[in-house]
């Protein structure tokens, strides 16, 4: 499977949330880097607390979504260019952004994002 197709694979999983799915893709050592301006915001480690972060957030936002529009490949990283959007209790937000995707050394498995 080409990086891309894993990038997808991860954000597909993700969107129908398949969070089990998911974990699968990511290193057991893995690191996500989130804003410091988002609920659970900062650095989680391990992809047992990426995976609890990403589970929590419906305890935040009534309704959340990541659409990726392109999938760059980037050789050992892979960019993804998309729209997030949430909404909760009537108050919103819509937000581009670009996240990068590296494959780690061991299977092929994701080991970052941000």
């Amino acid at each position: 499977m080409s990086n891309v197709d894993t990038a997808r694979s991860a954000y597909e999983a993700f969107g129908r949330g398949d969070l089990e799915a998911l974990k699968e893709m990511l290193a057991e050592d893995g690191t996500w880097l989130t804003s410091d301006e988002l609920p659970l915001g900062g650095e989680s480690h391990g992809r047992d607390e990426i995976i609890g972060n990403f589970a929590q957030i419906p305890n935040y936002w009534s309704s959340f979504s990541v659409e990726p529009e392109e999938f760059i490949d980037a050789g050992e990283w892979v960019v993804v260019r998309g729209t997030q959007r949430a909404g909760h209790n009537g108050d919103s937000f819509e937000a581009p952004f670009a996240h990068l995707m590296p494959r780690g050394t061991r299977s092929g498995d994701s080991s970052q994002g941000r």
